[in-house]
């Protein structure tokens, strides 16, 4: 047969599929081994934040609230529908997660927030802003400020 080749749009669906359940996966331990997804939260948005070094020590809240769409737009489970803002202050509209994916990973929609929200928060601390995060309905909004 030889080396499948695969098409870039498959090979993407699939990551997304496999990013997202693990994800979910790594969560959901957390709160059966932990009782609560903080520490876990906590420790991945720690070794996280350096990595956005590279943006400088006064990155724009548009270049971060920019960045962190590009990340929730690389899952399966979530739909990145704005983001707007200025150096000063931004937004970020996202979709999700679908309630397929928490039924069938056996999530929970709390957890997976507060996951988001924490590791978003030591991002934007390391960067000197503020972030804060509102769930309205199927909707989060993520905000970056300085």
């Amino acid at each position: 047969m030889g080396a499948p080749d695969f098409n870039t749009d498959d090979l993407l669906e699939q990551a997304k599929g496999n990013q997202t359940a693990l994800w979910y996966l790594a969560a959901r331990r957390a709160r059966e081994q932990e009782g609560s997804v903080e520490g876990w939260a906590s420790y991945v948005g720690e070794d996280f934040a350096p990595s956005w070094d590279g943006m400088g020590d006064h990155a724009s809240a548009l270049d971060i609230a920019t960045q962190a769409a590009m990340n929730m737009a690389t899952t399966a489970d979530m739909r990145v529908l704005d983001v707007s803002g200025s150096q000063a202050r931004a937004v970020v509209v996202v979709e999700g997660p679908e309630q397929e994916w928490i039924d069938q990973m056996k999530a929970n929609l709390e957890d997976l927030d507060r996951v988001n929200e924490v590791i978003f928060l030591a991002i934007a601390k390391r960067r000197g802003l503020t972030y804060t995060q509102e769930r309205d309905g199927q909707t989060v909004r993520m905000t970056v400020a300085r």
